[in-house]
């Protein structure tokens, strides 16, 4: 494990973080600047629409409001919210030409999401997430995502770009009921924009930006009657590679670049004053070339190019209904979630990420598909009566079937690049380059009923406590084939496990010294399905992994000082993380599978600050994290790398023994090293950012100028931390924005330039567990300059 302070880490950055550490500042990433917010507001004690709050938006600078959220169909205040949450605005994303979840890193303590295996978004939250790439039919994500009430429940999905939003709430730490579907690690809510029913009104933007990005937007809000709205919006998003192959076979070919096209229609529904349905369709398609993979092994020493002969394509369909049910009497209120997903994707690549010419041989992916049909239903029943006690129950249920097909290729001189044909019939006759094939099938279904009660012990004190029980029940059919033979398993997984949550908190506002604050204590479980392995011919890795379990100790308080002018929120937590899953090699070959680390402890601090002055034109955010991880647990575990030493030092092993010798077995077995006392993979020890934003009045309108700084801190990328390539250093970006709104005008136009330093900055590092074993890398979007001309009505 590295060592050293956390403190070090910040000073030899900058002194820009220096600043960070005394000041306290922590990022609300312009969560609930006057000038945005797209969360609904709070005027005169009522929710204001967002349609509303944008077109106030026009007419002032950026005043302190009290910073709203959505918890299970019910509007909050976050800092009244007894939990680690920040709030984003889709405004803060547009500023910082946020195109995707990969892209809010820095907007929230304690989230790092690395793009993993080149398609696939993988989520961390204080170390928990997802660290079984490239099997997203048998396991789950570690940090639960929500879009508009219905939990998206493939990660593959969540690679798409964002559009038509109001806002995204960013919730750490375990959250036991109201988001406990494989929710350890915690929850990302994303809310997009609801039909209105008060007047027409509407948005078109139109952007364009170096590597020829191109992006329009449309948005229209049509009040059929006083009670039927309809919402229609779209977005089309492209531009070209960030990075390019060269190679005498494949030539110039654009990796890391953006083609898709996105659209949502939704109907709301108000017959009665105390009744709502919204139906809503969401639908979203995705072209591009691929993800840019670069093997550390690459001779090229520009970043953004790649020695590869076989082309990258990709191809991204998911659609999205959900029925929305809101119904309040004086008692009660009756919410319902129903909802239908679908997902299509197709993955073509270089599996070495390196031509042959170079390493030796080729390692070629020609299919790399996933369907996936996924059906759920929410219903939640909450007190409405104000009483010293208010309760919720509630139901999750969840139908899923998902397939997946992978095909394999490798060899020695192969010259008809860049094609790869594939032939018919694998299964029954596989030609002597199929070096691994599979198909499989998964089914899934989830019971979880929760309850969640609140009592207000005095007017100051609050206990809040919530349990759900988990029931999830697994079968799986797979067909592993290559030249040597084809294997078949059928497996079936349950898991029946309670998980619960308690807080307590106390007001300690004194509103005539202008204090507002809250101190609260929680402690919670946190859960996330195990399943099975469809490995067969394994010696060590079981046909069953484990499901996770959390136990997590928070800690903290959340100020505003000096009537609203200066916010400061500060938590520490503590987690025992048990049965961490992840990917796993084993004697047999080509017998990969998931297994557990059985036991994690995290820890570690979390800040948020706002400060606003000059009458509230100024604005100064930041963040800062300090976290460390610890495998405190003896066990063993086996890579590729040891797993082909082994093979080679072993008389055992020898004529291929490793498919016949137990003897050869138990000598990979043996040479499995320990890694107690390494850290956690996926978990920086050290998260920063600092922005300010300034409203100016100039001639003819306003102008918005605002200047931000994100640092993120190295990390190991996997349990063995082989430091020649696991790795991931630590990277820094600045970011500008300026904005111009002519006076009593719905235009505006505006500038984001995004990294700025033109930072190759490593986003994540991945050791590919099957085929050849190749270490890549992913890296951050480059400098980019983004224009947007803009007219709202």
């Amino acid at each position: 494990m590295r060592t050293g302070s956390w403190l070090r880490h910040v000073a030899l950055n900058s002194s820009a973080l220096s600043l960070v550490v005394s000041l306290g500042f922590a990022n609300q990433a312009d969560a609930a600047t006057t000038s945005d917010k797209a969360a609904s507001s709070v005027e005169n004690g009522k929710k204001v629409s967002a349609s509303k709050a944008a077109k106030g938006r026009e007419k002032t600078s950026a005043k302190s409001e009290t910073i709203q959220v959505r918890v299970a169909a019910r509007t909050v205040d976050v800092q009244k919210t007894p939990s680690s949450v920040t709030t984003i605005s889709a405004t803060t994303l547009d500023r910082q030409n946020v195109t995707s979840l990969s892209g809010l890193n820095g907007l929230a303590p304690g989230l790092n999401i690395a793009k993993t295996a080149g398609y696939q978004t993988n989520i961390q939250i204080r170390g928990v997430g997802m660290q079984t790439a490239q099997n997203t039919l048998t396991t789950s994500t570690g940090v639960a995502v929500y879009i508009d009430g219905v939990y998206i429940a493939n990660s593959v999905s969540l690679d798409q770009t964002l559009f038509d939003l109001e806002s995204i709430e960013v919730y750490r730490g375990p959250q036991a009921t109201q988001y406990g579907q494989s929710a350890p690690g915690g929850a990302i809510v994303i809310t997009t924009a609801d039909p209105t029913f008060d007047r027409i009104s509407g948005k078109i933007e139109a952007s364009g930006g170096n590597y020829d990005l191109a992006r329009g937007r449309a948005q229209l809000n049509v009040p059929i009657t006083s009670n039927l709205a309809i919402r229609g919006s779209f977005q089309s998003y492209s531009h070209t590679g960030f990075a390019h192959t060269t190679s005498p076979y494949l030539g110039r070919y654009d990796l890391d670049d953006a083609q898709d096209n996105a659209g949502k229609l939704a109907i709301k529904w108000q017959p009665f004053r105390n009744f709502t349905a919204t139906l809503t369709g969401q639908w979203y398609n995705a072209t591009p070339h691929g993800a840019e993979q670069k093997n550390i092994l690459d001779p090229s020493t520009n970043p953004r190019v790649v020695n590869q002969d076989y082309p990258t394509r990709s191809s991204l369909t998911t659609s999205l209904y959900h029925l929305n049910l809101d119904w309040k009497t004086s008692l009660v209120e009756l919410t319902s979630v129903t909802a239908a997903q679908h997902v299509r994707q197709h993955e073509q690549y270089d599996n070495a990420h390196l031509a042959e010419r170079i390493i030796g041989m080729y390692d070629v992916l020609p299919n790399n598909n996933n369907a996936m049909n996924n059906y759920s239903e929410t219903i939640v029943l909450k007190s409405r009566k104000t009483t010293p006690l208010d309760w919720q129950i509630g139901l999750f249920l969840m139908g899923q079937r998902g397939h997946a097909y992978v095909s394999e290729f490798d060899g020695k001189d192969y010259t008809g690049w860049p094609n790869y044909p594939v032939p018919d019939h694998l299964m029954t006759d596989a030609p002597s380059t199929l070096k691994y094939g599979d198909k499989q099938t998964a089914t899934r279904l989830a019971v979880q009923p929760y309850v969640e009660l609140g009592y207000h012990i005095t007017d100051r004190l609050h206990l809040k406590g919530g349990a759900r029980f988990n029931y999830d029940r697994y079968s799986s059919n797979s067909n592993t084939f290559s030249a040597y033979g084809n294997n078949s398993s059928q497996n079936s997984f349950s898991t029946k496990i309670p998980t619960w949550k308690a807080e307590l908190d106390y007001d300690l506002t004194h509103p005539s010294s202008g204090i507002e604050s809250m101190v609260y204590f929680s402690v919670g479980t946190g859960y996330k399905p195990g399943g099975v392995n469809g490995n067969p011919n394994a010696k060590v890795i079981s046909q069953e992994f484990k499901p996770e379990r959390i136990l997590n100790y928070e800690i903290g308080a959340k100020n505003w000082f000096f009537h609203h002018k200066f916010m400061f929120d500060i938590a520490a937590f503590y987690a025992n993380y048990r049965n961490m899953q992840y990917i796993a090699d084993d004697p047999y070959p080509y017998a990969y599978g998931i297994a557990n680390v059985p036991k994690v402890n995290l820890y570690g601090i979390e800040m948020e600050s706002a400060y606003l002055a000059f009458h509230e034109r100024l604005r100064i955010d930041g963040s800062l994290t300090l976290e460390k991880s610890r495998i405190t647990s003896d066990y063993h575990s086996l890579d590729a790398s040891t797993v082909n030493a082994a093979y080679a030092s072993s008389p055992a092993c020898n004529y291929g023994g490793q498919y016949y010798n137990s003897a050869c077995w138990a000598a990979v077995e043996a040479s499995a090293p320990n890694v107690k006392g390494h850290q956690a993979p996926g978990m920086p020890n050290v998260q920063a950012s600092l922005s300010a934003s300034y409203l100016w009045n100039v001639f003819g309108g306003t102008l918005l100028t605002r200047a931000q700084y994100i640092y993120r801190g190295n990390y190991a990328a996997r349990i063995i931390d082989n430091p020649l390539i696991d790795h991931v250093p630590a990277y820094f970006i600045f970011n500008a924005f300026l904005e111009y709104r002519p006076t009593a005008s719905q235009w505006r136009v505006s500038f984001a330039a995004t990294n700025l330093a033109n930072m190759a900055g490593v986003n994540s590092r991945f050791t590919d567990p099957y085929g050849s074993y190749q270490t890549s890398e992913q890296y951050i979007a480059p400098r980019q300059f983004v224009g947007t001309i803009g007219y709202s009505f």
